[in-house]
């Protein structure tokens, strides 16, 4: 709306100054009284008391009801007061008494009209424009380009998508502004920022504060949010908030902080049981000289995305893209190109812990009106596609400013000014559309705890692609509460170890290769301290069929096993091989030791002393599971290691 103000104000010094006084027969009447109350409109415009002009510019045109340049007057007036449907009206008036005398009043029209969200009303303005065969060649790419957003808008209006966007009421908007943080992977707790306007003194005080608040879903209603206890903040500016899938790690915007690189830098600070520790800031990679704000991390905490207006970018402030390091530094980030920016203004970038959804809003692509979110999905070779705007009524003519969807992808939280709030910007909560579901995701969930003792554990917890042996994400239990939260992805075979110094690590097998296959893993996972008769099953452990030879998925967890006999220096384990009861019990008994032996050559070949480990077989005479079953047996089929 500024830039059609300033378009606006020029046109009139333009058209209106040199015709006032000496030139007052260009004017298109020559009635006295009019003339009197055009010239003291405009002086008054001059001074922006567009109110007193308004009320010149009315006893102007009861003088004179055809007078054209009153009529373009008195809408650039009602357009600086931000009175839009007045400005229409004005603006209407003009051209219905000479619809040629400024072939570019209709462009400001159409614009105000498409800013009503009057699409069709826009579109006939912007066709008109376009009609005029004699325009510059600016004024018609601005002209086809009013067009194609207000096409688009029309038919985004006429063809709604299946979602209903709702206020989340009292309890969580008020009269300032809401924007949507961070919502947990059970959607009964969110985190939201309040920007409030604030008394200043002085010229360089600020205008607002903004603080974070959380709150808790309680028998199905949202409770009053408290807000969220940052020590270390006195006083210091903060904005721009997103927390880590697991809630443990902020990632803010700091504006003027002492030592900062630019007007707004990003920084970090971690959770440690409800106290949330001293920031650090992401350093010289990440923040510039310039304004940088808004950050998310990737589930993985692999990638960081965030606006910037840093040089080298498409224009306005674009999602730039950092990754994280072997060494534990960010990368210079990289801008994500045309498919994501635009000469306007990309800004609040939200990715999924799918890994591949990513939500933004943007000022500078065919939409609604305003900021308009959008979603784009990165494909196999790890490009991200043509954005898509989602369309009506997820946005409107309003601002849709940013949005936050929820661990299964089934609802979302998005921040507007539309219409139906409580002022300034809300939070509204809707189901989510198959056009903008991300893919689904799983997550493991728990408490690390000694088994013995209860004690709440610091451990660190490590996901392992099991098709390549990498380590697809890791993590280390809250030191306080023992809590930890990862994401997991269907399709994968994963291994799951808990480990820490002075316990036998934790073995889990999670395959969710299979259609279907897998739900949320969450409880409390209680580690065995080093004693003797202390053992554990080795679940990713693998054999080919009927063969003690090890299958290359093995090795992760057998690196872990390495990792504690390496860690704990006194430790002696027995390794037993097990079998199910299929087939002969000298040959089970065979294949059990062989296979047991497999994995004590395994450690020996890599440092372990041969005394401190023996290998056993057992055969089939030790089950733990019916072998009535395949799922029974398959349990049977085991290595277990043994403190000795």
């Amino acid at each position: 709306m500024k830039n059609l103000l300033a378009i606006l104000t020029f046109f009139y010094f333009l058209f209106y100054v040199s015709t006032l006084s000496a030139q007052q027969p260009q004017l298109t009447t020559d009635n006295k009284k009019a003339l009197k109350r055009f010239e003291a409109a405009e002086v008054a415009y001059r001074q922006k008391a567009f109110s007193e002009a308004i009320i010149s510019l009315k006893k102007a045109l009861k003088s004179d009801n055809e007078f054209t340049e009153a009529w373009l007057l008195l809408g650039d007036a009602y357009a600086e007061l931000s009175r839009k449907e007045e400005a229409v009206r004005a603006y209407e008036k003009a051209v219905a008494v000479d619809s040629a005398f400024f072939p570019g009043l209709y462009y400001f029209l159409g614009q105000l009209q498409y800013e009503l969200g009057d699409y069709g009303q826009a579109v006939q303005s912007f066709r008109k424009l376009l009609n005029f065969p004699d325009i510059t060649p600016g004024r018609r790419q601005r002209g086809q380009a009013g067009l194609e957003k207000a096409c688009f808008a029309l038919h985004a209006v006429q063809h709604p998508a299946g979602i209903q966007p709702e206020n989340m009421g009292d309890s969580v908007n008020t009269t300032a502004d809401e924007y949507i943080n961070f919502v947990n992977e059970t959607a009964d707790r969110l985190v939201l920022t309040r920007k409030m306007n604030r008394k200043t003194e002085g010229a360089a005080a600020r205008l607002f504060t903004e603080t974070f608040f959380h709150a808790e879903l309680i028998n199905g209603e949202w409770a009053l949010p408290s807000p969220l206890v940052l020590p270390w903040q006195q006083g210091l500016d903060v904005g721009g908030m997103s927390l880590s899938v697991d809630g443990r790690k902020m990632y803010f915007t700091g504006c003027y902080w002492p030592g900062g690189y630019g007007s707004c830098d990003l920084y970090v600070s971690s959770r440690q049981g409800q106290q949330w520790l001293e920031p650090s800031g992401l350093g010289a990679a990440i923040n510039s000289p310039w304004w940088d704000s808004q950050p998310v991390i990737s589930s993985d905490g692999k990638q960081l995305f965030f606006s910037s207006k840093r040089k080298g970018g498409k224009g306005g402030s674009d999602i730039w893209m950092s990754i994280k390091l072997p060494n534990g530094k960010w990368s210079p980030p990289l801008n994500l190109g045309d498919s994501i920016n635009t000469s306007g203004d990309e800004m609040a970038p939200f990715l999924h812990a799918d890994g591949q959804t990513l939500f933004f809003s943007s000022t500078g692509r065919p939409g609604l009106g305003g900021a308009d979110l959008f979603v784009s999905r990165k494909n196999m070779a790890g490009q991200w596609s043509q954005a898509q705007n989602p369309g009506y009524p997820l946005n409107t003519k309003d601002n849709e400013i940013n949005i936050f969807v929820s661990l299964d992808g089934d609802q979302a939280w998005i921040s507007s000014d539309r219409d139906g709030g409580n002022g300034g910007f809300d939070i509204f909560n809707f189901q989510t559309n198959d056009e903008i579901r991300p893919e689904k995701v799983l997550f493991v969930k728990g408490v690390v705890m000694d088994l013995e003792s209860g004690k709440l554990l610091g451990a660190k917890v490590v996901l392992t692609n099991l098709l390549n042996n990498r380590v697809e994400d890791s993590t280390n239990a809250d030191p306080v509460s023992g809590e930890f939260l990862m994401v997991l992805h269907p399709g994968m075979d994963y291994a799951f170890n808990i480990t820490k110094k002075n316990y036998l690590f934790y073995s889990k097998n999670l395959n969710l290769s299979t259609d279907g296959a897998g739900e949320h893993l969450q409880q409390t996972f209680r580690l065995t301290p080093l004693r003797k008769g202390a053992q554990i099953t080795l679940e990713n452990v693998f054999f080919d069929f009927n063969s003690a030879r090890l299958k290359p998925a093995s090795f992760a967890e057998l690196n872990k096993l390495l990792e504690m006999l390496t860690q704990n220096k006194d430790l002696r384990l027995l390794i037993a091989g097990h079998t199910d009861s299929i087939g002969d019990a000298t040959y089970n008994q065979k294949l059990s030791a062989d296979r047991a032996f497999v994995v004590y050559n395994f450690l020996v070949s890599r440092g372990i002393e041969a005394d401190r480990l023996e290998y056993k077989g057992f055969g089939a005479t030790r089950p733990v599971a019916s072998n009535t079953s395949e799922e029974g047996r398959k349990k049977n089929r085991r290595t277990e290691v043994r403190v000795l």
